[in-house]
């Protein structure tokens, strides 16, 4: 790997750790966008899983047992058929419709996020509004690695606290990342070489985790998210002008 390509995914861990922690998978977004830079789409899917499952520990022990078990198995089912979904599609997508792909659900999470954040989903709290948002984050999840989105909106509906929001999205994307490791080793998506690479970031993993409950401890999140979405769009806007220039 070339020195761009480690930095790359150092500050892809670092961000991937503060999502988790801080954000309730807010700025996982992020993290496929910014490694389509630097590898091909497929190789960026596979590194970011293990890269997530290390996160997952973190914020689990960061935010152990204060979930709530009931939302946990209401969204499970939806989360895997969500899953089982985006594999198959996967295998069936040509590279460039992917790449396409990600950076078209990167530019509409940020136009959404910018400019109609204040649109309410109260239709959303519920129980088949939320089936629905974890089918569509599981399959946004194992696409581009982006299941917030949905569960933010479905949690936001239901008026979640603040730590029972963290703490139940951090539950439910480590179940949610054991069932894509099954279906990614069982496709060979995730080769070793890969798993290694991931492996060797898990310092910043544990500093990013750190980082994510900091912020969300003593700084407005809201500040934090807004720059991120207009960093976001711009990053959308450069993956259209790479797959042009391509």
């Amino acid at each position: 790997m070339t020195l761009t390509t480690l930095l790359v995914i150092a500050a892809v861990v670092m961000l991937t750790g503060i999502s988790k922690s801080g954000f309730a998978g807010a700025l996982g977004v992020f993290a496929v966008p910014l490694l389509l830079l630097v590898m091909p789409a497929l190789d960026a899917i596979a590194l970011m899983l293990p890269i997530l499952i290390i996160a997952d520990v973190f914020s689990l022990k960061s935010y152990w047992r204060q979930w709530q078990n009931e939302l946990i198995r209401l969204l499970l089912p939806g989360v895997v058929v969500g899953v089982l979904i985006a594999q198959w599609l996967i295998q069936i997508i040509p590279a460039a419709w992917l790449s396409a792909a990600i950076a078209t659900l990167s530019l509409l999470f940020a136009l959404r996020s910018l400019f109609f954040a204040k649109i309410r989903y109260g239709f959303l709290a519920s129980d088949w509004g939320g089936r629905v948002m974890a089918t569509l984050s599981g399959l946004a999840s194992t696409l581009v690695h982006a299941g917030g989105p949905p569960l933010i909106i479905y949690f936001t509906a239901k008026a979640l606290a603040p730590r029972q929001y963290v703490a139940t999205a951090a539950a439910l994307f480590a179940l949610m990342n054991g069932v894509k490791l099954a279906a990614f080793s069982a496709q060979g998506l995730l080769t070793l070489d890969l798993l290694f690479s991931a492996l060797a970031f898990v310092p910043l993993a544990l500093l990013g985790n750190w980082l994510g409950v900091k912020i969300q401890q003593k700084f407005n999140p809201q500040h934090f998210l807004r720059v991120m979405n207009w960093l976001l769009l711009l990053l959308a806007l450069v993956l259209y002008a790479k797959l042009m220039l391509s």
